[in-house]
């Protein structure tokens, strides 16, 4: 009888802590409108969203593609991602996305960059959609 009640306190610690994790991090969309909300830049974000706008390249050094998601929570954000140092992206205006790199904030929503590699502390950052990999 007492190594049922171990075993059942046991599992209810272990699914407490799992809640805990699990629910206590915030997804990316979340942590992007907080970054918003919050005005704060330079934080690491993964987030997932939509393509809703291509826009034309940028072609002053360092170069960048750039285009627009819509998260989850409907927070638009511009994604630049230098071309210079990494391959363009094959992404098409309707394309599900998952973009990692360092937020900064502006008044549309704030921008992602640093898609292409090293961030910072060993994080790396990139994009990732449907498309086939060449």
């Amino acid at each position: 009888m007492k190594s049922r009640r171990w075993l059942l306190l046991v599992i209810l610690i272990l699914a407490a802590g799992i809640w805990r994790f699990t629910a206590g991090r915030p997804d990316g969309a979340r942590a992007a409108e907080r970054a918003f909300t919050q005005r704060v830049s330079g934080v690491v974000l993964t987030v997932p969203g939509e393509v809703v706008r291509i826009l034309e390249d940028d072609e002053r050094p360092p170069r960048h593609q750039r285009f627009i998601i819509r998260t989850p929570r409907a927070q638009t954000l511009l994604v630049l991602h230098n071309i210079d140092v990494a391959p363009r992206v094959p992404v098409r205006i309707g394309d599900a996305v998952t973009v990692r790199g360092e937020y900064v904030w502006n008044e549309e929503g704030g921008l992602v960059h640093k898609t292409h590699g090293r961030i910072r502390g060993g994080a790396r950052g990139w994009i990732r959609g449907a498309w086939p990999l060449d």
